[in-house]
């Protein structure tokens, strides 16, 4: 939608904007897991002395097996170090992978049909994580966030995606008007998502390869932004609340395209 909801307030240490890059902590047994599994890079794993259970073997095997820095602390000292809200265990990473933008273009080439995302200035971290997660499974090949005045993938908007940025590419970009252009260059059609759009999100014949450009809470897609769309399409509301989280507007329309791409590669129940 061209104005997106944020989530309730959030203290200023879990804002995205303008949060410096540095090392981050993964906290929770499958987000670990998660991390292993993709063969991310991490420096070290804290597990607490009295969590037990299957997954905490697994991540003690897979951390000696790929000899990662493994320490098992008293409850006190890991809270310390790691705070609440983890089952016991967290892993300290460096600095989020960004991809680059040739780097999901080459991944789309590979496939019949490809969708990747633009975001100009989604601003709150949590709606990131919760979107990255949205189009990992929904099978994006990836994100594009501006460097400026935006959430960038911090250890918060990490912790909402529950995983998903192990596998999804995220690129970060000066320019996101120069990024439209070169996928349109590759081939891509552009759609713009807002309440203002010219054609119902479902009424549209979505193009094997597309960009879907959201635009941020308070912004919304931009002038020039929007001006740079093929189409623009709109979810339809009916409440008195003025907006849909951006999320759920994300997952929406992901959801659509799926459905006439008659849902192929669906995963084998």
């Amino acid at each position: 939608m061209d104005r997106h909801r944020r989530p309730e307030s959030i203290s200023s240490d879990q804002s995205g904007g303008d949060e410096v890059d540095g090392p981050i902590w993964i906290r929770g047994r499958h987000e670990v897991l998660e991390y292993l599994h993709a063969e991310k890079p991490i420096e070290t794993i804290l597990i607490r002395q009295d969590a037990h259970g299957r997954d905490i073997d697994e991540i003690q095997h897979l951390a000696r097996k790929k000899t990662i820095k493994l320490q098992v602390l008293p409850e006190q000292g890991f809270l310390q170090k790691v705070g609440g809200h983890s089952q016991g265990v967290a892993a300290r990473v460096g600095c989020f992978p960004y991809a680059c933008l040739e780097d999901l273009l080459n991944i789309a080439k590979k496939q019949e049909t490809s969708t990747i995302l633009v975001l100009n200035h989604v601003e709150d971290p949590r709606n990131l994580g919760a979107i990255v997660r949205t189009a990992e499974i929904a099978g994006a090949v990836g994100i594009i966030i501006p460097k400026n005045r935006a959430a960038g993938m911090t250890e918060w908007a990490m912790r909402t995606a529950q995983g998903a940025s192990a596998y999804l590419p995220v690129a970060r970009v000066t320019n996101i008007g120069v990024a439209v252009e070169r996928l349109r260059e590759e081939g891509f059609w552009l759609y713009g998502v807002e309440e203002k759009g010219e054609i119902r999100y479902d009424e549209e014949r979505y193009s094997p390869r597309i960009g879907l450009v959201i635009g941020g809470e308070d912004a919304g897609l931009g002038e020039k932004v929007k001006g740079m769309c093929d189409r623009r399409v709109r979810i339809p509301m009916f409440g008195k609340t003025a907006s849909l989280n951006v999320s759920v507007s994300v997952g929406i329309v992901l959801y659509e395209v799926l459905r006439q791409r008659n849902f192929v590669g669906e995963k084998a129940a």
